[in-house]
């Protein structure tokens, strides 16, 4: 981002690069200084979302990543058992990692995006449909 200052010294405008980060530095101080945790009510509210998305992308295998820290689960969903993927991601697998302060579908619906609060740092996770980097033989 540019704009215009007025040197008051020498009566010429100067033109100032000011660095705002990425969407997702932005994102971040957003979710990290004005975002509180969701309550565990809220958290159970989301499952029906998860069940949704799980019945949309009708995949076998799905991913929760978060590439800022490494971190990684891939879980094989067997279709007989859909609430148990969705019980095991919003009752261990997020709690686990720290406190959940936002869980919203992405726009083009091809992912749930999670930001978490791990040691007061905001972290993003997304949680996809992964069968396609599975091989099976």
């Amino acid at each position: 981002m540019k704009f215009l200052k007025k040197n008051k010294n020498n009566k010429k405008d100067t033109m100032h690069k000011v660095e705002l980060g990425s969407l997702y530095d932005i994102n971040k101080s957003l979710i990290e200084n004005n975002v509180v945790s969701l309550t565990e009510e809220e958290m159970n509210e989301k499952k029906q979302m998860i069940i949704t998305f799980l019945e949309d992308t009708d995949n076998h295998y799905y991913m929760l990543l978060c590439n800022d820290r490494k971190d990684y689960t891939v879980f094989h969903h067997l279709d007989t058992n859909i609430e148990c993927l969705q019980d095991v991601l919003i009752d261990e697998c997020l709690p686990n990692r720290g406190k959940t302060k936002s869980f919203e579908l992405t726009e083009n619906k091809d992912a749930i995006e999670i930001w978490l609060s791990i040691d007061g740092e905001s972290y993003c996770y997304y949680f996809f449909p992964y069968d396609s980097a599975i091989i099976e033989c």
